[in-house]
């Protein structure tokens, strides 16, 4: 009788175990399912996202940044009411103090806001949501040649944009996806959109920008490297700018600024840890990162000035320079920053670059929008979307005190009033209305959590 009991109960155990392997093994090919990796699915290997961690976040949170409050908010104001739901709007202003200050949305979707939305939601586990963008984005933004439209209109209006800069957001937004939650598709769109941004050698392909120029018969070409001196050395940017005609205080002083389209490649959308990634991976040739590398590094200004180019003129690789891009005889510090924080990021930032940054914001408090060669001073706006890219750049460098100043001035632009819909989120004013941008408060999440 013993005996027997004994058998039943190491049957019973038998069955058990082999209900719980099953299980697993159910579950298992359940996940491979899931993520698209049974059948032998491709994998990639990617560099590890960044999380900053309690003691950087602490230190944002100190400031009025609190990171989890304000990605709620985000997602309640810039998704669920001034988006459809699924897409994140550029913008949303709430309610004014007048009656008819009603909250507006600006019924504006762009590419660059949904990658930050799409690693968002990658990096706090939010698979269905994730899935749910990413299918939408590829439905309304993809047109037929592959390439992404960088805005999308709620009312079906709108120039049709296309611009390099959205869809590499979008290609490293969808590198991130993929290796949690992608599918076969997913890696044959990441095929598609890599062969559309870059050629067979691995370069960015170039783009249309419209830069500003002064007239050539007061200025010296910038085709011609040789024309900088007379000796046939390299010149310097006072050189590459010319002088102007006249006393330059004076109403005879000549300014003919005009604007042109030339073909370049902004140095701003060379993301290098991308880059470095899609080689690893053998979706771009062999050597596209050092090639990548080169050409940002090439572009340091030099000879006093501590800046990287605004665009090459022509190809990656070719070697020309455009050292201003809006205005003439000015560094734009915005394009800068976002190359300085790609380099950063791989550990190839100049040192000098990075001082010259840092002094700025610690002496100033805050990020302007351009350096003007000819007076050596910083001036005109402030350059309030660069702030994301500059408190990532003081993380990879380990710099908490510039981390800590940029949370301040950052900070100060939080919405603190407790009965306020965007309690936690960043603000700005604009026409005596708050307004709030999926940029600024999707991309501050990411650098502070």
């Amino acid at each position: 009788m013993q005996r027997r009991g004994m058998i039943e109960i190491s049957a019973k155990k038998v069955i058990t175990g082999a209900v719980i392997v099953a299980l697993g093994i159910g579950a298992t090919v359940f996940y491979l399912f899931y993520t698209g990796r049974f059948g032998g699915g491709t994998r990639l290997k990617i560099t590890a996202t960044t999380h900053v961690g309690h003691e950087w976040s602490d230190i944002a949170a100190n400031n009025n940044i609190v990171s989890d409050y304000m990605y709620g908010r985000t997602k309640n104001l810039i998704v669920a009411k001034g988006g459809d739901g699924i897409l994140a709007a550029t913008s949303y202003k709430i309610a004014g103090r007048l009656v008819t200050q009603e909250a507006e949305s600006s019924g504006v979707y762009g590419l660059s806001d949904q990658a930050l939305l799409l690693k968002t939601y990658v990096r706090t586990g939010d698979r269905a949501n994730a899935v749910s963008l990413k299918e939408e984005v590829i439905k309304r933004f993809k047109l037929s040649d592959g390439t992404y439209k960088s805005f999308i209109y709620a009312d079906g209006e709108g120039e049709e944009l296309i611009s390099v800069s959205a869809s590499i957001d979008w290609l490293d937004a969808l590198m991130e996806y993929y290796v949690v939650y992608g599918s076969d598709g997913d890696y044959e769109e990441i095929r598609s959109l890599t062969a559309v941004l870059f050629d067979a050698g691995g370069r960015l392909k170039p783009e249309k920008i419209d830069v500003a120029k002064y007239a050539e018969t007061l200025y010296v070409s910038l085709k011609d490297p040789s024309t900088f001196s007379e000796d046939g050395r390299e010149g310097s940017l006072e050189q590459l700018y010319g002088t102007i005609t006249g006393d330059e205080e004076s109403a005879d002083a000549v300014r003919e600024e005009t604007r042109e389209k030339i073909e370049g490649v902004l140095l701003s959308n060379i993301n290098l840890r991308l880059i470095r990634d899609l080689e690893t991976n053998g979706l771009i040739a062999s050597g596209a990162y050092d090639k990548s590398l080169k050409a940002v590094k090439d572009g340091f200004a030099g000879s006093g000035y501590s800046f990287y180019a605004y665009s090459t003129s022509g190809e990656m690789d070719c070697g020309d320079y455009i050292y201003s891009g809006q205005d003439i005889g000015a560094i734009d510090i915005a394009q800068n920053i976002k190359t300085m924080k790609h380099l950063a990021e791989v550990g190839e930032l100049d040192d000098a670059s990075f001082a010259e940054f840092k002094g700025m914001v610690i002496n100033s408090g805050r990020i302007y929008t351009e350096y003007v060669i000819m007076t050596g001073n910083y001036s005109g706006r402030e350059a309030l979307s660069s702030y994301t890219d500059g408190l990532m750049m003081a993380y990879y460098m380990e710099d908490k005190d510039l981390y800590g100043k940029l949370s301040d001035t950052l900070g100060k632009r939080v919405a603190t009033k407790s009965t306020s819909p965007a309690l936690y989120m960043i603000f700005r004013e604009e026409n005596d209305r708050y307004v709030f941008y999926a940029r600024e408060n999707l991309g501050t999440r990411l650098v502070t959590s």
